[in-house]
C-alpha cells in the first residue's frame, strides 16, 4: 500500500496499548517503532511492538524505525512486526536498499538525512542518490556528544531541512527536538510534508502526554493548513514551447522528476534530438539533480556541458537516442 506523505503527523516511542490509544485518538498518522538501535535502548522487544502494531488500524500506519542496514535482516523485521513503512536511519548501502526493494517490493521507504553531520553538498548528493529508491525522506538531528544520528531532541539547522526539501523530488519529514511550542514555526520554515516528534510530547517520565500530543497535532494541522506552497506538485502545471530548450528557473527542483522526461519524450516526437537544459551555476545542485534523472532514462544517448562561450556548467546539452516517435504525440506544448 502506497502511502501519501503529505501533511504527515508521525510521533515515535510508542510504548503500551494506551498511547496507541491517545495516539489514534488525536488523529496521528504514524505510530513510529524504534528498534535495533545502536545507541539509545529499545523502549520494547520485537514481540511487544508486534502486539500493540496489531492494534493499529486504518488510516493509521505503524512505522519500523530501525538502524538495521542489511535489506535480509530489515525485511525479516518487517515481516513478523507486518508494517509497511520502514524508517532506515543507519548508514546503509545504496545495494542493500535495492536488494530490500526485490525481497519486499511493497515496502514504503523513508531515508534519514541526519543534519549537522555532514555538509549541505553532501546531503544534497545523498537525497540525489536515494531518491530513486525511497518513498521520501526525514531530516533529523546529530549529537556530537553522543554520536547518535536522529532521535536526539535536538533542534538543527532548520535552513538546511529546507533547502533539502526545496531540492526534493520526493517527500521530506522533519523530525529533531520538535514540540508543541516550536512545530509551527518548523512547518512554516522548512515546508516538509510532514512533522515528527518522539520526547517533545512526553512527561517527565517517558511517557506520551495526552495535552502535549493534542496541542502538537493542534499546532501542526493549523500550520500546515495556513502555510501556502505545501502541496507538492510533481506534474507539469504549466505550458512549455518544445523548443529544444528547456529553463529550469521557473520550476521548482521538485518537479524535475517528471518535468525533464516528458520535455525530452515531447522533443524527441517533434524529432528534436539535441537539448539544452539551463539549470543555472548556483551550488551545482541542480545540475546534479538533472544528470541523475538523465542517467536513467534510456532514450538519452549522451550529455555534456558546453564550452563556455554557449553557458558553460550553467547548462547541459542532451543528445537523444534516435528512434521512432513516441507512442501519443505531446503535440506542441507540454501543459
Amino acid at each position: 500500500m502506497n502511502v501519501m506523505f503529505q501533511d504527515i503527523i508521525q510521533i515515535a516511542g510508542v510504548r503500551n496499548h494506551e498511547e496507541v490509544r491517545i495516539l489514534m485518538q488525536h488523529g496521528v498518522n504514524l505510530l513510529g517503532f524504534p528498534l535495533r538501535l545502536p545507541v539509545h535502548q529499545e523502549d520494547l522487544s520485537d514481540a511487544e511492538a508486534a502486539e500493540l502494531i496489531a492494534r493499529i488500524h486504518l488510516p493509521q500506519q505503524a512505522v519500523l524505525i530501525t538502524y538495521l542496514d542489511k535489506a535480509e535482516e530489515i525485511a525479516a523485521l518487517s515481516r513478523f512486526l507486518n508494517v509497511s513503512i520502514v524508517q532506515l536511519h543507519g548508514e546503509i548501502r545504496i545495494e542493500e536498499i535495492r536488494r530490500l526493494r526485490s525481497l519486499m517490493p511493497q515496502l514504503n521507504l523513508i531515508k534519514s538525512l541526519i543534519v549537522g553531520q555532514d555538509s549541505l553538498n553532501l546531503l544534497l548528493d545523498r537525497l540525489i542518490e536515494f531518491s530513486p529508491l525511497v518513498d521520501a525522506f526525514i531530516t533529523d538531528s546529530y549529537d556530537p556528544k553522543s554520536g547518535a544520528r536522529g532521535a536526539t531532541g535536538k533542534v538543527h539547522d532548520w535552513s538546511i531541512s529546507a533547502a533539502l526539501v526545496e531540492n526534493s523530488s520526493k517527500p521530506i519529514l522533519l523530525a529533531g527536538g520538535l514540540t508543541p511550542d516550536n512545530v509551527a514555526e518548523a512547518i512554516r520554515t522548512v515546508q516538509p510534508a510532514g512533522v515528527d516528534v518522539h520526547t517533545g510530547v512526553e512527561d517527565s517520565e517517558g511517557r506520551k502526554d495526552p495535552d502535549l500530543v493534542r496541542r502538537f497535532v493542534d499546532r501542526a494541522r493549523r500550520a500546515f493548513a495556513d502555510t501556502p506552497g505545501l502541496v507538492k506538485k510533481t506534474g507539469v502545471s504549466r505550458e512549455i514551447p518544445i523548443d529544444g530548450v528547456l529553463d529550469l528557473h521557473t520550476f521548482s527542483p521538485r518537479e524535475l522528476r517528471d518535468l525533464v522526461p516528458e520535455y525530452l519524450l515531447a522533443c524527441r516526437a517533434k524529432g528534436i534530438g539535441q537539448i539544452r537544459i539551463i539549470h543555472g551555476k548556483g551550488t551545482g545542485s541542480l545540475r546534479r539533480t538533472v544528470r541523475s534523472l538523465l542517467d536513467r532514462l534510456d532514450y538519452v544517448e549522451s550529455y555534456h556541458t558546453p564550452e563556455s562561450g554557449g553557458g558553460g556548467w550553467g547548462a547541459t546539452v542532451v543528445q537523444l537516442k534516435s528512434g521512432d516517435k513516441s507512442p501519443g504525440n505531446p503535440g506542441e506544448r507540454i501543459a
